[in-house]
């Protein structure tokens, strides 16, 4: 019913993971691990040759670090694909996707998330995060754009949209693109009935941006979209709220002031374009590059 399909680069992580898989899945499946610990795949292509092995009408990408919380967690994400007009499944996802490059976590009205973030890279409990802005026991929320950490869609609709491994060769970006391409043709749901903890959180570095770049450029006549379709007032203050948290990205991630300039002006000169907003982010900029260099 389920092939589930992981790019794998830690085998005691995989172990874990399979016998857990083996406890709570509650449906016939197979796992179909892609051994990655060369560095040999990129994700979409570790994804794709899985996906081309798979057996079962159901597909699961998954990363190894996560466990479920809900018993027969497979039987759930089946009766939620049914729908033939549901594309793809997630946990975490956000309403909107700028036309500057971001995560899916910037969301016109709400993100949709539900799971249990514990953390690596610093210290405290884990977090149970249930957000979204109507009532969770609708069963899901439709999203444009989806968190990586488990992806579930039928083998029909992955036929018609593959992961981009041409232009994706890393391990980011893939899956707002992939969300992206199902969503122009199938709804994009966080679902709420099934629970994942995941282990790890998310670090940006160059790479995570270079992959955002290619999104937006990818689909720069396509973008901004949102669930619901917003109004042109409130995709301007979406465009500057995002070039915003661009810019102080390139910054934390020691771009130098031209390279982020260009940036700006990149994504400032079109539709939403304004020159009192546009003059406080320049100056934004040159305040975030004296506080750097202060800093050293």
């Amino acid at each position: 019913m389920i092939s589930i399909i992981i790019c794998s680069v830690n085998k005691e992580l995989l172990s874990q993971l399979v016998l857990h898989i083996a406890d709570t899945i509650g449906v016939p499946y197979e796992v179909i691990a892609i051994d990655n610990s060369d560095n040999k795949y990129g994700i979409c292509s570790a994804y794709n040759e899985g996906a081309d092995r798979a057996k079962y009408p159901i597909l699961c990408f998954m990363h190894e670090d996560i466990s479920f919380e809900t018993r027969d967690w497979g039987q759930k994400i089946y009766r939620h694909l049914q729908d033939p007009g549901t594309g793809l499944l997630g946990f975490a996802g956000g309403d909107a996707k700028s036309r500057v490059p971001s995560s899916w976590s910037l969301p016109v009205i709400s993100n949709h998330i539900n799971l249990v973030q514990h953390y690596k890279h610093k210290a405290g409990p884990a977090d149970r995060i249930l957000t979204t802005t109507g009532p969770h026991n609708a069963g899901r929320a439709k999203v444009v754009a989806l968190d990586g950490v488990c992806l579930c869609t039928r083998k029909d609709v992955f036929q018609q949209f593959r992961f981009d491994e041409l232009m994706f060769t890393g391990f980011h970006g893939y899956d707002i693109d992939y969300s992206l391409q199902v969503n122009t043709r199938y709804d994009v749901y966080v679902i709420f009935d099934v629970v994942i903890h995941h282990y790890s959180e998310g670090k940006p570095d160059r790479k995570w941006m270079e992959s955002a770049c290619l999104v937006s450029r990818k689909w720069r006549r396509r973008l901004p979209l949102s669930v619901p379709e917003a109004p042109e007032n409130v995709f301007y203050l979406h465009h500057w709220h995002a070039t915003h948290v661009f810019l102080r990205k390139l910054s934390e991630l020691n771009y130098n002031y031209v390279r982020i300039v260009y940036y700006l002006c990149v994504y400032s000169f079109n539709k939403y374009f304004n020159l009192r907003r546009f003059l406080s982010m320049w100056k934004f900029t040159m305040v975030s590059q004296m506080g750097r260099r202060d800093s050293q």
